[in-house]
């Protein structure tokens, strides 16, 4: 063994000691002060307010402020003043949000763990282990389309699931193991804010992450994602100059915004054309850039589906399949060519050339793909939070 690997053991058994020491003395605090309170706690990962959870939260106060309901966030977040003016929000880690945590009746989140005052440990070690009349739901952060298996009831023990697509439901049901009660298509409650929007004549490129280059992965350095031929691929795309031209030849500009986990690498791709702006995570709304934007070009992000949503058209630009499929995510009920609503490219040329032919023709969903579209989402109108609320209150 090691002299490192030791330390880094030593360090796990010390926090590991200290969360347990936390969690046990002040659960029986929590369950004096806020027993029979029916308390609601609601979050994202802790560090935003742009998601589900934040547009369920804004529902809950403005039409139900008679519901105790508190948002978790750290208080360095740049979306902490517009969930500090709704009310009732709680600084992420804080003694409150650990006596919330442990004396609430119900806990929402967008991830599993979202509303843990620890780290992953905390989760694993005491959040899955509900005590009675506890109940979790999950929001869900993106539409599930693929194989993740982490999402089965054996690795949630969730007691609601919401769903925000009905093929998504269906898959599911068949697969995970939840049953009628805990598993629900509601809708998500973020697609009540995408039936009001003014468009811009802007383009938004929106990757997702690939597993071997997070953050959250030992040993990942930006060196490594400046080898990878993720950062080529789109840098490659970005400093285009046919992209230049069509900037000009069509009055419209373009915004590259990446997945959270490529946020910290965004300086590697600042060779980009000026007609490209490189948005960060600091100064840009994700759904302000979907409902602004008129055309979306990602890989296989499921942002595609909020975009889709709005009845706009997208480009799937997936250069690396095999290795997504081997080593992020496996193939689950959605097949991009089958399904997808635009077309998939593999080669730059090709993405170029198709994005040309959107801009001519005003980037208008093709039939083909509005068919598509309809088929997948059958709860279309802004009752999806109202949906979600119903639920939890039948739990």
């Amino acid at each position: 063994m090691s002299i490192v690997y030791g330390i880094e053991r030593i360090g796990r058994a010390v926090t590991y000691m200290k969360l347990r020491a936390t969690h046990f003395a002040l659960r029986p605090i929590a369950q004096i002060i806020y027993r029979k309170k029916h308390i609601w706690i609601i979050s994202e990962r802790g560090t935003d307010a742009r998601d589900n959870g934040y547009h369920f939260y804004r529902y809950v106060r403005e039409r139900h402020p008679e519901q105790r309901a508190y948002y978790i966030i750290e208080r360095k977040s740049p979306d902490y003043p517009k969930v500090a003016a709704l009310g009732n929000v709680v600084e992420w880690g804080s003694l409150k949000h650990w006596l919330l945590y442990l004396g609430a009746e119900i806990k929402i989140s967008t991830h599993i763990n979202g509303f843990i005052p620890g780290n992953n440990w905390h989760y694993f070690l005491f959040a899955s282990r509900r005590r009675k009349n506890e109940k979790v739901v999950y929001l869900q952060h993106g539409i599930t389309k693929d194989d993740m298996r982490s999402d089965s009831r054996l690795s949630t023990n969730v007691t609601l699931f919401i769903c925000g697509a009905k093929p998504e439901y269906d898959y599911i049901q068949s697969r995970f193991g939840y049953s009628e009660n805990e598993l629900k298509y509601t809708g998500f409650a973020r697609f009540d804010s995408l039936h009001d929007f003014a468009m811009r004549r802007q383009v938004l490129f929106m990757p997702t992450w690939r597993s071997w280059l997070s953050t959250n992965k030992d040993g990942v350095t930006a060196e490594d994602v400046k080898n990878s031929t993720y950062l080529k691929c789109w840098a490659s795309t970005l400093k285009s100059p046919r992209l230049q031209e069509m900037a000009k030849r069509y009055d419209v500009s373009f915004v590259f915004y990446p997945h959270y986990e490529v946020q910290p690498f965004l300086a590697l791709f600042q060779d980009a054309q000026p007609c490209v702006t490189i948005a960060d995570f600091a100064h840009f709304d994700v759904q302000q850039l979907l409902k602004e934007s008129m055309l979306l070009i990602t890989d296989y992000s499921s942002v595609f589906f909020d975009f889709a949503y709005m009845k706009k058209p997208v480009l799937y630009y997936q250069f690396d399949e095999a290795d997504y499929r081997a080593h992020h995510y496996a193939q689950g009920y959605f097949d991009y060519h089958r399904d997808g609503f635009g077309e998939v490219v593999t080669e730059e040329a090709e993405l170029l050339t198709l994005l040309e032919q959107y801009l001519k023709d005003g980037c208008t969903l093709k039939p083909e793909y509005a068919h598509r579209v309809q088929g997948f989402f059958p709860l279309n109108d802004a009752r999806n939070c109202e949906r979600i609320f119903e639920e939890i209150i039948k739990m």
